[in-house]
């Protein structure tokens, strides 16, 4: 019996090892985030968009984000109100790297230029975590 003890509890502080270590090592699955922008209003012309969008062509892989979609042939399936011109979904790896995109000196500066021609609304959420 003293032997069948010991193994059993070898076992037991095994197990309870094996299930800290588990926990520890469990972090939260991070989340992509993703920016919908929509332009709401043109003032000024089209070429002004084309310099922007060059500009966040530079920009976005620098926090690791990229297009999912772009259109400007858009249809409103529900609901109230125009369909925007234009809409582009934008996807990162986390809302930190969204929130470090919109804050940096150069996304500021670009958005200068994506302003002077156009009005827009920025809509950031957060994903689903991996493989959900």
């Amino acid at each position: 019996m003293h032997c069948s003890s010991n193994r059993l509890l070898s076992l037991g502080v095994a197990f309870v090892g094996m299930m800290s270590a588990a926990h520890l090592s469990a972090q939260p699955a991070e989340r992509p985030a993703f920016v919908i922008v929509e332009r709401t209003a043109t003032t000024g012309p089209e070429s002004i968009q084309e310099d922007y969008a060059k500009l966040a062509r530079e920009i976005l892989p620098k926090y690791g984000a990229k297009y999912l979609a772009r259109s400007q042939r858009n249809a409103l399936l529900e609901g109230e109100g125009t369909v925007p011109c234009c809409v582009a979904i934008l996807e990162f790896p986390s809302m930190d790297a969204v929130k470090r995109w919109y804050d940096s000196p150069e996304n500021r500066d670009a958005a200068k230029v994506r302003q002077s021609g156009a009005k827009f609304r920025l809509v950031a959420i957060e994903g689903l975590p991996s493989g959900k």
